[in-house]
């Protein structure tokens, strides 16, 4: 059962930061769950939110790793008209969230790493569907056992949700399917086999009504229908 995730995560990430990726993707292989990152592994000529939603779809799951994408020395907050000054602001891409977003209504299981110190806020807060692991981004913690216990709860989720998925998937009624959509749907390993069934098949039915048929094919015409049955030799005359 191959697990495939969608990563959100932002681009041109810092040599530390990016670090810090290559060490999670590995891990995410080595326990067989395959990651789909948008212009690094994936590519589409649409637009950038359609494709990321078809993509997302098409996944068990998703990773968000959250990481610096601005700074700021300090800022005001504007809530119930009222200001607050705020120091020291780190926020990540904006597309962690709108993927999260996308993901969520997919009902997919979420993961959240998040780089320690930014702003938490959307869906790097407490209170949602999961619970975010907040990192310092260093690639040893990758290798420790609360990092491989986060992936391995994360994974036994994707599992459940694929299998259940794949329980309650609804009935295909053939007869209400052109034989071109129905031929689309079968890959060509499975057209093969269909095609070496439906030979044999025939070539048994074939072998059988030869038999039966005192040595005549199916269809095959009496070469002499009016040819009457000579006496034997031995027969008594009259």
């Amino acid at each position: 059962m191959e697990i495939k995730v969608f990563i959100s995560k932002g681009g041109d990430e810092s040599t530390s930061q990016r670090a810090f990726v290559v060490a999670v993707i590995d891990a995410l292989k080595t326990a067989g769950i395959k990651s789909r990152i948008m212009y690094e592994n994936e590519w589409s000529h649409e637009q950038p939110l359609k494709v990321i939603k078809k993509t997302i779809s098409e996944c068990d799951g998703l990773l968000v790793i959250a990481y610096t994408r601005s700074e700021f020395d300090k800022g005001k907050e504007l809530r119930d008209n009222k200001e607050k000054e705020i120091r020291d602001i780190r926020l990540p891409t904006t597309w962690v969230h709108i993927e999260g977003a996308i993901a969520y209504a997919y009902e997919l299981p979420i993961w959240i790493l998040a780089e320690s110190g930014l702003k938490s806020e959307g869906l790097i807060e407490k209170g949602y569907d999961w619970n975010v692991y907040w990192s310092s981004l260093d690639v040893e913690e990758v290798k420790s056992d609360k990092f491989r216990g986060y992936l391995q709860s994360w994974k036994s989720a994707m599992e459940e949700r694929k299998e259940k998925m794949s329980s309650t998937a609804p009935e295909i009624d053939l007869s209400k399917i052109g034989l071109g959509k129905l031929l689309s749907m079968i890959s060509l390993p499975q057209l093969w086999k269909v095609v070496g069934v439906l030979v044999a098949a025939f070539t048994l039915t074939a072998v059988a009504s030869y038999k039966l048929g005192a040595g005549q094919w199916p269809g095959q015409a009496d070469p002499d229908p009016n040819k009457s049955i000579q006496p034997t030799a031995d027969a008594s005359a009259d």
